[in-house]
């Protein structure tokens, strides 16, 4: 009976630092997938479903961030919240090895780790992709949306544009124009003019006024145009249309194509997914350790090591993959999980 009372009062507090990680850490991974999509939102592309749907796909691609950090700090608190209450002490008065108590919390972990290891090969290729593509959509589908007004943009090869001002009906001014056609190069200039996008034929318009254009050849022969108005069209490649298929990343592919081409990415890729999945379970460990060393009962003390935990264990994946790419063996993606049981194994 005493058990079973000692289990409930665990999971209920555990629980309670559970949820309250869980609403901390979305707010902060919201407003990191706000700014993935101000840039959208600044280039004047803005249709409110999609970008709506950039913003979910990025905030609960998060999750995979989310739940180990909601793991180590409920347990962390959990901890250290009955080391200050010298609970622990009692605990062990009455023949209870503290670390025994993380046995309900280690089921819960398991249980994290197997929804992390669905997330991470089913789920999260998916809205990645999704979300990759829709911004690619998005910004092509009115390529006018790379014109940023006092910026050069250079992202059409072999195109340089230039433009002082321009409004939100793409009436644009002081505009420069540089492109190369047969093997010359073509400088054009226009006092002002305006900007349009024919999806139909892939093309960017502009109807200039005032202003000339100068033709260099390989012989540095040099023609001029004076111009009162004057149509330029400007065919783009296929990449910038709306039927553009833009393909997976490694981070992207499902697990039958990882599989499939077997090469040293798609290996480091499978064995990430899987280090990702057992976060959970060596988070717990570590934090109920820290948790009764610290004693200490501020929240933000404990999300912010947490935080730096989780840094560290991303330092420690990066430092594996460059292992692994120099010997070829993809055990080295396994480096933090290692040595963190060996930290744990220390703290103890």
């Amino acid at each position: 009976m005493e058990i079973k009372i000692k289990t409930r009062y665990i999971s209920k507090e555990f629980f309670t630092n559970f949820i309250f990680a869980i609403a901390i850490t979305i707010f902060i991974f919201s407003l990191d997938a706000l700014f993935q999509v101000i840039e959208v939102l600044v280039s004047g592309t803005f249709y409110p479903v999609v970008v709506s749907c950039i913003f979910l796909l990025a905030l609960f691609s998060s999750f995979l961030y989310i739940i180990p950090l909601s793991f180590f700090y409920a347990t962390s608190a959990l901890f250290s919240r009955l080391a200050v209450d010298r609970e622990i002490l009692i605990f062990s008065s009455s023949g209870i090895n503290p670390y025994r108590l993380t046995g309900v919390l280690f089921i819960f972990a398991l249980i994290g780790s197997l929804f992390l290891f669905f997330f991470n090969f089913f789920i999260l290729p998916e809205m990645s992709y999704k979300k990759r593509e829709m911004i690619h959509r998005l910004q092509f589908k009115n390529p006018l949306s790379l014109l940023r007004e006092k910026n050069t943009t250079t992202d059409i090869p072999g195109v340089t544009i230039y433009i002082g001002k321009i409004s939100h009906s793409y009436k644009i001014k002081n505009i420069s124009i540089t492109y190369k056609d047969m093997g010359k190069t073509h400088f054009l200039k226009a006092e002002r003019g305006s900007a349009g996008y024919n999806s139909e034929t892939n093309e960017m318009i502009f109807n200039l006024q005032n202003g000339f254009l100068i033709i260099y050849d390989s012989l540095q022969t040099i023609s001029r145009l004076d111009f009162t108005n004057y149509r330029f069209v400007l065919p783009l490649p296929d990449s910038f249309g709306a039927k553009h298929q833009v393909k997976p990343k490694v981070y992207e592919m499902r697990l039958a194509e990882l599989l499939a081409n077997n090469g040293i990415k798609e290996k480091i890729e499978i064995h990430k997914r899987m280090v990702f999945s057992v976060i959970p379970i060596v988070f717990i460990l570590i934090a109920a350790s820290i948790g009764i060393k610290l004693k200490q009962e501020s929240k933000l003390l404990h999300i912010g090591i947490g935080g730096g935990i989780a840094m560290l264990f991303l330092q420690l994946i990066i430092l594996g993959e460059i292992l692994t790419y120099k010997t070829g063996l993809p055990v080295f993606i396994w480096t933090p999980v290692f040595l963190f049981l060996v930290a744990w194994g220390f703290l103890r």
